[in-house]
């Protein structure tokens, strides 16, 4: 092979953002856009942001810093208008013993909990990492299933709508934290 540091330095060469913009950006835009809005000559940051699904003026400055100051658009530029296929981020977990304690009271065990996941049929591969999320539930199991893979499903389908990879494990990471 003759080139093997030009083929090394590849990955270095492609986008920094999650999904490419389709024109030039502020280098301080967030990395992990997934939807752009390109600015025109008559374009104001409330019509950029109402482009974006539920986007609010500080999402869209926390997005785009540069502009942040006063909503200078250049003419041209792309404009980030959806962070992560709109997945919210994740909640941090506690880390010291301060924290409040969580739910108490009587749980439903293990097997039956993996049973009944594994019933519902969408995404049950997962259910060993989601099975704490409905452990404190004893009467209406089936449903809290039914909501938590209503969830994954969203995520999922938001990113594969954006161009996304890897987006069932993305929405379980989401919902069903490690």
């Amino acid at each position: 092979m003759k080139y093997p540091f030009a083929l090394a330095m590849l990955p270095l060469l492609s986008a920094a953002y999650t999904v490419d913009p389709p024109t030039t950006t502020a280098p301080d835009t967030i990395e992990d856009c997934t939807l752009w809005a390109v600015a025109t000559a008559t374009s104001t940051c409330a019509e950029l942001i109402e482009q974006g699904y539920g986007l609010t003026l500080d999402q869209f400055n926390a997005y785009n810093p540069t502009q942040a100051a006063g909503c200078n658009l250049t003419v041209g530029n792309s404009y980030c208008i959806e962070k992560n296929w709109s997945i919210p981020d994740p909640t941090p977990t506690p880390t010291t013993s301060s924290a409040a304690p969580g739910p108490t009271g009587p749980t439903t065990d293990p097997a039956t909990l993996l049973a009944i996941c594994q019933a519902q049929g969408s995404y049950k591969e997962y259910c060993p990492r989601c099975l704490d999320l409905c452990k404190y539930e004893t009467t209406y199991i089936e449903q809290c299933f039914y909501s938590i893979f209503g969830f994954i499903n969203r995520y999922d389908s938001e990113c594969w709508q954006h161009g996304g990879h890897d987006c069932a494990n993305l929405a379980v990471d989401r919902v069903c934290p490690k």
